[in-house]
């Protein structure tokens, strides 16, 4: 049976400080200091500060949760020591760390709660005091034992995927710098082409070499585009069409599935994309910042979604005229060199627009379609395997987010 319980009376708990501020910003020199959640990654943090004068320290294990701030809620795990800055909370459980799992989960079942315990209106603060006090309920320490075990294990094999899909996506821009950075892609007889000797001109447009028999050409002369569906909050929120939108770009140019919305309105023909249709983000809602652009990101719908799949206005639609060439396009796109190109062609001010001719106007090598053809073989392999993986990661989610309530309030049990 359960039994209710302020926090403290099963978690250590450190709220952060600050140390002095010239001790920080030693990189490399001091204890690892972390400041809040935008340092936080998947699962652990990386910090990008140091101190010499930390005075509150959090263990390997804990749970980092955030205390301030709008981002207040957000937790993590501590893979090593690390100063606590103010902004964070670190917690142990009082029975040993193999529960601090449970601890994690404990307060993810209780966040709205918690964050209604916040003081402040535009600036949430979560004190210590208020944190240590908060009454949750809990079940006798075996059961705590079996509840982490089982959301533990579909925590860790979504990570596992995770992982998975971030060496497929990185074998993929592996391959696409090997074939058209570094031009050895395989010639006629499987040999790296320019390694091998491959016939090199240099192009008087692009100012440098490129394989004997390539074109030059500019992009808008190989794809068409249109842009998505305009909306409003009214045909949004509910059950719809899955839509591409803003939030569904991730800073690397990945598809963020959290990011998913749905729309409820009437749907055009032509306004409907089907699994791996290249698509571009064409909005920014800040400025240009190169570490969090998601302006002139591009991705290939992943083949996940049983009907049909819209994109907001927010997202241009481009359609290539070889199918092949959509694989080429689609890293292209999210080439550092085409990144820092593109944003060149963004106007606005809170909200920037990519102006769209900025994109057709490049001019980039064009290979051959014994090259290309190939090539995007490659890529819609990979891509259909990680379109698999994303399939399996939103199931376990799902799974696992039913899961925590009930087996907190003793509806399912684990046996």
């Amino acid at each position: 049976m359960n039994r209710v319980v302020v926090l403290k009376e099963i978690a250590f708990i450190t709220m952060g400080q600050s140390p002095a501020g010239e001790t920080c910003n030693n990189i490399g020199r001091g204890d690892p200091l972390l400041n809040g959640p935008t340092e936080f990654g998947e699962f652990y943090p990386t910090p990008v500060q140091f101190t010499t004068d930390g005075k509150r320290f959090c263990e390997p294990e804990d749970i980092l949760f955030c205390v301030r701030g709008s981002t207040t809620g957000r937790t993590n795990r501590a893979d090593k020591k690390y100063a606590v800055g103010r902004g964070l909370a670190a917690l142990s459980h009082r029975s040993g760390k193999h529960l601090n799992s449970f601890l994690m989960y404990l307060i993810r079942q209780n966040l709205g709660c918690i964050l209604n315990s916040t003081n402040g209106s535009t600036f949430p603060n979560l004190t210590g005091d208020l944190l240590a006090s908060f009454k949750v309920s809990v079940p006798p320490v075996p059961v705590q034992e079996k509840i982490a075990a089982v959301l533990s294990t579909l925590d860790a094999k979504i990570e596992l995927n995770n992982r998975i899909n971030a060496e497929l996506e990185a074998m993929a821009k592996t391959l696409f710098d090997y074939w058209f950075v570094q031009f050895d892609f395989p010639d006629k007889k499987g040999r790296p082409y320019k390694s091998s000797g491959g016939k090199m001109v240099y192009n008087d447009q692009l100012k440098r070499e490129i394989p004997d028999g390539w074109g030059v050409e500019r992009l808008g002369i190989a794809f068409s585009s249109s842009r998505g569906i305009s909306y409003s909050s009214k045909n949004t929120g509910g059950a719809g069409v899955p839509m591409i939108n803003l939030a569904s770009f991730a800073v690397s140019g990945e598809y963020n599935h959290d990011g998913l919305k749905f729309y409820s309105g009437d749907v055009a023909d032509s306004k409907k994309l089907t699994s791996f249709s290249l698509v571009m983000c064409n909005t920014q809602q800040t400025a240009i910042d190169y570490s969090k652009d998601i302006i002139g990101k591009a991705f290939l719908v992943p083949d996940i979604f049983e009907g049909d799949v819209v994109s907001s206005h927010h997202v241009t639609h481009i359609r290539v005229s070889r199918e092949s060439l959509k694989f080429y396009l689609h890293r292209l796109f999210n080439t550092d060199h085409f990144h820092k190109y593109v944003t060149g062609y963004c106007s606005g001010t809170n909200i920037m627009g990519l102006i769209f001719s900025g994109v057709e106007n490049y001019a980039a090598e064009m290979p051959p379609d014994e090259v290309l053809e190939p090539f995007a073989d490659l890529m819609k392999s990979i891509e259909q395997r990680k379109s698999i993986v994303i399939k399996e990661t939103q199931q376990l989610t799902e799974l696992r987010d039913w899961l925590l309530p009930m087996l907190m309030n003793g509806q399912v049990q684990v046996r």
